[in-house]
Order: structure tokens, then C-alpha cells, then sequence
């Protein structure tokens, strides 16, 4: 495993950990002159500038996620910033007293307060949805830059050994990465293709355990597994996948 690769790792799980530990200090909600609401939680320890931020209302594919942002002042206000593709988004900034705020996809647009959707507002029911989101993959998705090369290669590479695999055992498997599940670190450092690759090796090697297979799935997680669904294979690599991947994955072929 490259030597950068597990400090990134231990990073990601102790920051995965802290994250069902969020206390709210005190919540704020804004409203813009369509419908677009944006509730802003403040976190706990206040002096760490940290807040939750959710947008919805709108009609950008992001709408309602839940995301973490640090609040930055400046000389010309201050802004919110979260991550996105891997790097600073402001996703709410303040200039001169007026707010405005904005989602991937959508035309940035002014809120104001409102203390009545304030008062109604829960602010657990905001880190409830940032835990499931967490949980989901959905904001490692927001965050994650695109690596299209990489992505382009590794699954052009499984595409070959997906055919190879269909021809051996007559099958008609696909292969699918579960990119989400794949941290920036993990996809700058890691041979992602490596990884995975025994999931069609080890099933080329199996093919009687297969023959109902339609779908390989491969993702990336703390521990080696594998899921059966009714057609589908869900191999969960590490990095240490391509080393003792084999021989996890001929255990459960083999029952």
C-alpha cells in the first residue's frame, strides 16, 4: 500500500466518526423569494466557525443535502465554504448584510432571515440528514473531484475482463465501479483496477457460482466482503484488495 495512502484512510474514518457527534449551538433559517429555503445550524465548539448548510427548494440535483462548511470573514463580508469536486465551493455568502446562496447546477439567489421558519426549524432534523447522507455516500459523491482519465481507463479495463469472464462462463455479467465510495486519496494513490480485478478473476474461477450473475459491482470500504443479491455481486475492496482479495472472494464463491 503507498505510504500516503493510510494516514488518508485513518483521516477519513476518524472524520466518518466525529460526525455522529455533532451538537448544534443554535439554528437560522433564510428564505428566498421563490420557495428556496436555507437553514443554517451552527456547530459546536462555536469558535470553530463549523456550520451544517441545506438548500432546498430548488432545482438543482443537490437539493437538500445537508453539507458541512466552515464560516470565513473577510473585509467584504464572509462566506460559507464546503467542498465540491475537490476543492472550496461557497455555497452561501454574506456582502453588505444580504445573503445569497447557491447550488451546483441553479443561478446563485438571495434569501433574507426569517424568524418564523426559524422558529419552526429543528436543527436535529438537519444532522439527522447530514448522518444518513454520510452514511450514503451521497456527500463523498458532492465532494469528490472527477478523475474522468482514470475513470475512463479502469473501466475500459474491467470492460475487457468482464467480456473474458462472459466467454469462459457464459454468462452475461456487467461491471460496475461504485466511484462514490472512492475518496479522492484512495483514486490518486490507489490502482482502483487493481483492487477490484479479483472480483472477475475469482469468478471466471467459480463460474458455476455465477451463472445467475448480471451485475459486478466493486466499491471500496474499511474491510474485504462480499454481498450476493438475487443477481448481483458486491465486492467491497481495500487496499489491500488485489493481495488478499483472491482468497476472501473464493471463500464465499465456493459455498
Amino acid at each position: 500500500m503507498p505510504r500516503t495512502l493510510a494516514p488518508a484512510l485513518m483521516l477519513a474514518a476518524i472524520l466518518a466518526t466525529t460526525a455522529h457527534s455533532l451538537e448544534a449551538v443554535a439554528g437560522k433559517v433564510y428564505r428566498g423569494t421563490d420557495g428556496q429555503s436555507v437553514e443554517v445550524v451552527t456547530l459546536e465548539p462555536r469558535t470553530a466557525s463549523e456550520v451544517l448548510i441545506r438548500v432546498r427548494g430548488t432545482d438543482s440535483e443537490e437539493d437538500g443535502i445537508a453539507l458541512r462548511a466552515t464560516l470565513k470573514k473577510h473585509s467584504r463580508g464572509a462566506d460559507y465554504v464546503t467542498r465540491h469536486r475537490g476543492g472550496d465551493y461557497v455555497i452561501l455568502l454574506q456582502r453588505d448584510g444580504r445573503y445569497e446562496a447557491v447550488l451546483p447546477g441553479v443561478q446563485a439567489f438571495p434569501v433574507k432571515f426569517n424568524q418564523d421558519a426559524t422558529d419552526k426549524a429543528s436543527t436535529a432534523e438537519v444532522l439527522t440528514a447530514h448522518q444518513q447522507q454520510l452514511e450514503s455516500g451521497r456527500i463523498a459523491a458532492f465532494q469528490k473531484k472527477a478523475w474522468p482519465h482514470l475513470e475512463k481507463k479502469y473501466t475500459a479495463r474491467a470492460g475487457e475482463a468482464v467480456a473474458a469472464l462472459n466467454k469462459a462462463c457464459g454468462t452475461s455479467s456487467t461491471f460496475t465501479f461504485e466511484w462514490k465510495s472512492f475518496s479522492d486519496e484512495v483514486m490518486a494513490e490507489l490502482d482502483v483496477w487493481a483492487a477490484c480485478a479479483p472480483l472477475v478473476s475469482r469468478a471466471q474461477a467459480h463460474c458455476a457460482s455465477v451463472k445467475t450473475v448480471t451485475s459486478l459491482v466493486c466499491r471500496f470500504g474499511p474491510t474485504l466482503g462480499l454481498e450476493r443479491g438475487k443477481d448481483t455481486l458486491t465486492f467491497t475492496t481495500t487496499p489491500k484488495g488485489a493481495a488478499e482479495g483472491p482468497a476472501v472472494l473464493d471463500r464465499n464463491l465456493s459455498r
